[in-house]
């Protein structure tokens, strides 16, 4: 992991993919190592999986971990996307 001098990282469980959910031009990284978070960053935000607690990305900035991005997490196999809040309507 990343060294962290005096910094306050704060942690995000990420959201369960839903069935069908799919967007547009997104992607799945697979994580392979589940000691060995799948983006490293240097911003301050750490996301686990939210099923097992597993370290998927480590000190992101939060304006990478859009709906587009998700995860699998190599230790319970859960695909994991970082946005956790839907949004009021539909855009038009």
């Amino acid at each position: 992991m990343a060294e962290r001098t005096g910094e306050t990282m704060t942690t995000i469980s990420m959201r369960e993919v839903r069935p069908g959910e799919v967007p547009r031009d997104g992607g799945t990284a697979i994580q392979e190592d589940p000691g060995r978070p799948v983006f490293h960053g240097n911003g301050p935000v750490d996301y686990l999986c939210v099923r097992c607690g597993n370290l998927l990305a480590e000190a992101m900035d939060p304006a990478y971990m859009t709906k587009k991005v998700r995860v699998r997490c190599a230790r319970c196999a859960t695909v994991n996307v970082a946005v956790t809040e839907e949004p009021d309507a539909a855009p038009r």
